[in-house]
Protein backbone atom coordinates (compact mmCIF):
# COMPACT_ATOMS: atom_id res chain seq x y z
CA UNK A 1 0.00 0.00 0.00
CA UNK A 2 3.06 2.51 1.06
CA UNK A 3 4.49 1.67 -2.37
CA UNK A 4 1.13 2.64 -3.95
CA UNK A 5 1.27 5.85 -2.34
CA UNK A 6 4.68 6.37 -3.13
CA UNK A 7 4.05 5.80 -6.95
CA UNK A 8 1.14 8.08 -7.43
CA UNK A 9 3.18 10.49 -5.08
CA UNK A 10 5.64 10.86 -7.37
CA UNK A 11 3.59 11.02 -10.39
CA UNK A 12 1.99 13.70 -8.90
CA UNK A 13 4.99 15.78 -8.59
CA UNK A 14 6.19 15.18 -12.10
CA UNK A 15 3.22 16.15 -13.89
CA UNK A 16 2.23 19.11 -11.61
CA UNK A 17 6.17 20.31 -12.96
CA UNK A 18 5.12 19.96 -16.08
CA UNK A 19 1.52 21.38 -15.91
CA UNK A 20 3.22 24.10 -14.43
CA UNK A 21 6.28 24.51 -16.92
CA UNK A 22 3.17 26.03 -19.29
CA UNK A 23 2.68 29.43 -17.28
CA UNK A 24 5.08 31.98 -16.98
CA UNK A 25 5.79 31.49 -12.93
CA UNK A 26 5.41 29.54 -9.76
CA UNK A 27 3.82 32.78 -8.66
CA UNK A 28 1.17 33.34 -11.03
CA UNK A 29 -0.31 29.53 -10.70
CA UNK A 30 -0.52 30.29 -7.21
CA UNK A 31 -1.83 33.48 -7.47
CA UNK A 32 -4.56 32.08 -9.74
CA UNK A 33 -5.16 28.94 -7.58
CA UNK A 34 -5.15 30.77 -4.51
CA UNK A 35 -2.47 28.38 -2.66
CA UNK A 36 0.31 30.19 -0.57
CA UNK A 37 3.61 29.96 -2.59
CA UNK A 38 5.36 28.38 0.52
CA UNK A 39 2.59 26.00 1.01
CA UNK A 40 3.08 25.22 -2.87
CA UNK A 41 6.94 25.34 -3.04
CA UNK A 42 6.07 22.01 -1.34
CA UNK A 43 4.16 20.31 -3.63
CA UNK A 44 6.67 20.76 -6.31
CA UNK A 45 9.46 19.81 -4.23
CA UNK A 46 7.56 16.47 -3.42
CA UNK A 47 7.85 17.49 0.31
CA UNK A 48 4.10 17.38 0.64
CA UNK A 49 0.53 16.17 -0.78
CA UNK A 50 -2.04 18.36 -1.00
CA UNK A 51 -5.19 17.74 0.83
CA UNK A 52 -8.08 17.10 -1.29
CA UNK A 53 -9.94 20.26 -1.51
CA UNK A 54 -6.17 22.24 -2.75
CA UNK A 55 -5.73 18.68 -5.33
CA UNK A 56 -9.46 19.79 -6.74
CA UNK A 57 -8.12 23.52 -7.22
CA UNK A 58 -5.03 22.35 -8.87
CA UNK A 59 -7.03 20.69 -10.83
CA UNK A 60 -9.54 22.58 -12.24
CA UNK A 61 -6.99 25.28 -12.57
CA UNK A 62 -5.22 23.18 -14.87
CA UNK A 63 -8.33 21.65 -16.27
CA UNK A 64 -7.79 17.71 -15.73
CA UNK A 65 -9.60 15.76 -13.52
CA UNK A 66 -7.94 14.49 -9.91
CA UNK A 67 -7.16 10.35 -11.23
CA UNK A 68 -5.50 11.91 -14.45
CA UNK A 69 -2.56 13.97 -12.34
CA UNK A 70 -1.77 11.08 -11.00
CA UNK A 71 -1.19 8.90 -14.07
CA UNK A 72 1.93 7.76 -14.81
CA UNK A 73 3.74 10.97 -16.25
CA UNK A 74 3.79 9.74 -20.14
CA UNK A 75 0.05 9.43 -20.32
CA UNK A 76 -0.67 12.28 -18.55
CA UNK A 77 1.79 14.74 -21.32
CA UNK A 78 0.28 12.97 -23.77
CA UNK A 79 -3.38 14.12 -22.10
CA UNK A 80 -1.82 17.53 -21.82
CA UNK A 81 -0.43 18.09 -24.82
CA UNK A 82 -3.63 17.50 -26.69
CA UNK A 83 -5.59 19.85 -25.02
CA UNK A 84 -5.59 23.62 -26.50
CA UNK A 85 -2.54 26.03 -24.62
CA UNK A 86 -3.45 29.12 -22.70
CA UNK A 87 -2.56 31.85 -24.60
CA UNK A 88 -2.26 35.51 -23.39
CA UNK A 89 -2.78 37.13 -26.75
CA UNK A 90 -6.28 35.58 -26.81
CA UNK A 91 -8.54 38.11 -29.13
CA UNK A 92 -11.13 40.05 -26.39
CA UNK A 93 -14.11 38.71 -25.90
CA UNK A 94 -17.38 39.87 -27.43
CA UNK A 95 -19.12 42.10 -25.35
CA UNK A 96 -22.52 39.89 -24.87
CA UNK A 97 -20.05 36.85 -24.40
CA UNK A 98 -18.40 39.04 -21.90
CA UNK A 99 -21.82 40.24 -20.03
CA UNK A 100 -22.65 36.87 -20.11
CA UNK A 101 -20.01 35.83 -17.84
CA UNK A 102 -20.34 38.44 -15.67
CA UNK A 103 -23.94 37.40 -15.06
CA UNK A 104 -22.28 33.97 -14.23
CA UNK A 105 -19.75 35.54 -11.63
CA UNK A 106 -22.97 37.01 -9.58
CA UNK A 107 -24.82 34.21 -9.62
CA UNK A 108 -22.59 31.87 -7.64
CA UNK A 109 -23.76 32.16 -4.76
CA UNK A 110 -27.47 31.96 -5.89
CA UNK A 111 -27.03 28.69 -7.88
CA UNK A 112 -24.87 27.54 -4.67
CA UNK A 113 -27.71 25.17 -3.81
CA UNK A 114 -27.42 22.83 -7.04
CA UNK A 115 -24.02 21.93 -6.07
CA UNK A 116 -23.17 18.49 -6.17
CA UNK A 117 -23.87 14.80 -8.12
CA UNK A 118 -26.87 13.73 -10.63
CA UNK A 119 -27.80 11.01 -12.61
CA UNK A 120 -28.74 12.46 -16.01
CA UNK A 121 -31.17 10.60 -18.15
CA UNK A 122 -32.05 10.73 -21.75
CA UNK A 123 -33.14 9.19 -24.92
CA UNK A 124 -29.36 7.91 -26.50
CA UNK A 125 -28.60 9.88 -29.57
CA UNK A 126 -26.26 7.35 -30.58
CA UNK A 127 -27.81 4.24 -30.07
CA UNK A 128 -31.62 4.49 -30.74
CA UNK A 129 -34.03 2.80 -28.19
CA UNK A 130 -31.89 3.37 -24.96
CA UNK A 131 -31.70 5.37 -22.21
CA UNK A 132 -28.17 6.82 -21.38
CA UNK A 133 -27.36 7.43 -17.83
CA UNK A 134 -24.28 9.09 -16.76
CA UNK A 135 -22.78 11.67 -14.05
CA UNK A 136 -22.89 14.96 -13.73
CA UNK A 137 -21.21 16.85 -11.03
CA UNK A 138 -21.77 20.61 -10.43
CA UNK A 139 -18.92 22.89 -7.90
CA UNK A 140 -17.94 26.02 -7.85
CA UNK A 141 -15.22 26.79 -9.49
CA UNK A 142 -13.00 30.53 -9.23
CA UNK A 143 -15.99 32.77 -9.55
CA UNK A 144 -18.49 30.35 -11.44
CA UNK A 145 -20.48 27.74 -10.94
CA UNK A 146 -19.04 24.86 -13.62
CA UNK A 147 -19.39 21.38 -13.88
CA UNK A 148 -18.25 17.73 -15.13
CA UNK A 149 -20.29 15.42 -17.00
CA UNK A 150 -19.31 11.53 -17.97
CA UNK A 151 -20.64 9.07 -20.18
CA UNK A 152 -20.11 5.86 -20.74
CA UNK A 153 -21.35 3.49 -23.35
CA UNK A 154 -21.20 0.41 -23.66
CA UNK A 155 -20.57 -1.29 -26.91
CA UNK A 156 -22.95 -4.37 -26.34
CA UNK A 157 -20.43 -7.01 -27.07
CA UNK A 158 -18.99 -7.22 -23.29
CA UNK A 159 -15.79 -4.96 -24.20
CA UNK A 160 -14.72 -2.26 -22.50
CA UNK A 161 -17.29 0.95 -22.55
CA UNK A 162 -16.36 4.14 -24.11
CA UNK A 163 -15.79 6.89 -21.92
CA UNK A 164 -16.25 10.19 -22.75
CA UNK A 165 -15.87 13.70 -20.04
CA UNK A 166 -17.29 17.42 -20.64
CA UNK A 167 -16.62 20.41 -18.68
CA UNK A 168 -18.89 23.33 -19.19
CA UNK A 169 -20.98 26.30 -16.96
CA UNK A 170 -24.43 26.43 -15.18
CA UNK A 171 -25.86 29.65 -15.93
CA UNK A 172 -29.37 31.53 -15.16
CA UNK A 173 -31.11 33.00 -17.91
CA UNK A 174 -34.70 33.81 -18.13
CA UNK A 175 -35.54 31.97 -15.20
CA UNK A 176 -33.89 28.62 -17.14
CA UNK A 177 -30.79 27.00 -15.95
CA UNK A 178 -28.13 26.54 -19.03
CA UNK A 179 -25.54 23.78 -18.94
CA UNK A 180 -23.22 24.10 -21.52
CA UNK A 181 -20.43 22.15 -21.99
CA UNK A 182 -17.56 21.03 -24.33
CA UNK A 183 -16.34 17.31 -24.69
CA UNK A 184 -12.38 17.64 -23.30
CA UNK A 185 -10.27 15.12 -25.38
CA UNK A 186 -10.92 16.69 -28.92
CA UNK A 187 -13.24 19.91 -28.02
CA UNK A 188 -15.44 18.66 -31.17
CA UNK A 189 -18.77 18.24 -29.58
CA UNK A 190 -20.39 21.03 -27.36
CA UNK A 191 -24.21 20.05 -25.80
CA UNK A 192 -26.63 22.55 -24.73
CA UNK A 193 -28.71 21.41 -21.68
CA UNK A 194 -32.03 23.89 -20.49
CA UNK A 195 -34.02 22.71 -17.59
CA UNK A 196 -36.33 24.39 -15.34
CA UNK A 197 -34.78 25.84 -11.90
CA UNK A 198 -36.77 25.01 -8.42
CA UNK A 199 -37.91 27.31 -6.08
CA UNK A 200 -37.52 25.63 -2.40
CA UNK A 201 -33.62 24.71 -0.95
CA UNK A 202 -34.09 20.90 -1.67
CA UNK A 203 -33.21 19.96 -5.41
CA UNK A 204 -34.31 16.35 -6.46
CA UNK A 205 -34.98 16.12 -10.08
CA UNK A 206 -34.67 18.50 -12.77
CA UNK A 207 -35.80 18.12 -16.48
CA UNK A 208 -35.69 20.08 -19.68
CA UNK A 209 -34.38 19.50 -23.05
CA UNK A 210 -30.60 18.59 -23.97
CA UNK A 211 -29.47 19.62 -27.68
CA UNK A 212 -26.10 17.67 -28.87
CA UNK A 213 -24.54 15.77 -32.00
CA UNK A 214 -24.73 12.08 -32.39
CA UNK A 215 -22.07 10.11 -31.62
CA UNK A 216 -22.77 7.81 -34.99
CA UNK A 217 -21.05 8.40 -37.79
CA UNK A 218 -23.81 10.95 -39.37
CA UNK A 219 -23.08 13.47 -36.84
CA UNK A 220 -26.77 14.54 -36.63
CA UNK A 221 -27.98 17.49 -34.65
CA UNK A 222 -30.27 16.25 -31.89
CA UNK A 223 -32.25 17.25 -29.30
CA UNK A 224 -34.01 15.11 -26.39
CA UNK A 225 -36.02 15.22 -23.04
CA UNK A 226 -33.64 14.85 -20.20
CA UNK A 227 -34.07 14.50 -16.06
CA UNK A 228 -31.36 15.15 -14.04
CA UNK A 229 -31.62 13.04 -10.55
CA UNK A 230 -29.91 14.52 -7.42
CA UNK A 231 -27.50 11.95 -6.18
CA UNK A 232 -25.90 13.77 -3.23
CA UNK A 233 -23.07 16.51 -1.97
CA UNK A 234 -20.33 13.78 -1.71
CA UNK A 235 -20.36 10.42 -3.37
CA UNK A 236 -18.31 7.08 -4.27
CA UNK A 237 -17.26 8.22 -7.73
CA UNK A 238 -16.20 4.82 -9.10
CA UNK A 239 -19.03 3.27 -7.50
CA UNK A 240 -21.50 5.91 -9.14
CA UNK A 241 -19.64 5.66 -12.10
CA UNK A 242 -20.36 1.94 -12.59
CA UNK A 243 -24.16 2.74 -12.68
CA UNK A 244 -23.70 4.82 -15.68
CA UNK A 245 -24.57 3.36 -19.58
CA UNK A 246 -27.12 2.41 -21.41
CA UNK A 247 -30.30 0.91 -19.97
CA UNK A 248 -33.29 -0.09 -21.91
CA UNK A 249 -36.41 1.99 -20.87
CA UNK A 250 -38.35 -0.62 -18.80
CA UNK A 251 -34.78 -0.88 -16.54
CA UNK A 252 -35.12 -1.43 -12.47
CA UNK A 253 -31.99 1.02 -12.82
CA UNK A 254 -34.49 3.62 -14.48
CA UNK A 255 -36.66 5.55 -11.85
CA UNK A 256 -40.54 5.29 -12.78
CA UNK A 257 -40.33 8.86 -12.25
CA UNK A 258 -37.52 9.47 -15.09
CA UNK A 259 -39.30 6.72 -17.29
CA UNK A 260 -42.48 8.68 -17.37
CA UNK A 261 -41.03 11.95 -18.19
CA UNK A 262 -38.70 10.29 -21.22
CA UNK A 263 -41.90 8.74 -22.86
CA UNK A 264 -44.49 10.49 -25.26
CA UNK A 265 -47.70 9.43 -25.11
CA UNK A 266 -47.95 5.91 -26.90
CA UNK A 267 -44.62 5.62 -26.96
CA UNK A 268 -42.16 3.67 -24.64
CA UNK A 269 -39.60 6.15 -25.47
CA UNK A 270 -39.59 9.97 -26.91
CA UNK A 271 -36.58 9.91 -29.33
CA UNK A 272 -34.45 12.12 -30.15
CA UNK A 273 -35.40 15.17 -32.55
CA UNK A 274 -32.96 14.82 -35.67
CA UNK A 275 -32.29 17.58 -38.07
CA UNK A 276 -31.23 16.11 -41.40
CA UNK A 277 -29.19 18.16 -44.18
CA UNK A 278 -30.53 19.29 -47.24
CA UNK A 279 -30.83 17.14 -50.16
CA UNK A 280 -28.40 18.69 -53.11
CA UNK A 281 -30.42 20.63 -55.28
CA UNK A 282 -31.01 18.90 -58.47
CA UNK A 283 -29.16 20.07 -61.71
CA UNK A 284 -31.14 21.53 -64.49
Amino acid sequence: MTEDLDFASGNFVANLRFACSFSPSISDVCRKVGINRQQFTKYIAGTAFPSRYNLRRICDFLGVDEFEILMPHDQFRRILQLRPRRSGDAPPVPEAIDTLLVQAQRQKGHLGRYLGYYYTYYASLSRPGFVLRSLLHIYAWQDFVAYRRIERLNDGRGGPPDVYKYRGLVLEVGDRLHLLDQETLTGSELTHTIVFPVYRNRVSLLSGLTMGVSGADTRQPSAARIMLEYVGRNVGARESLRRCGLYVPGSPEIPETVSAYLRSPGSDLDPPLRAEPLAPMAEG
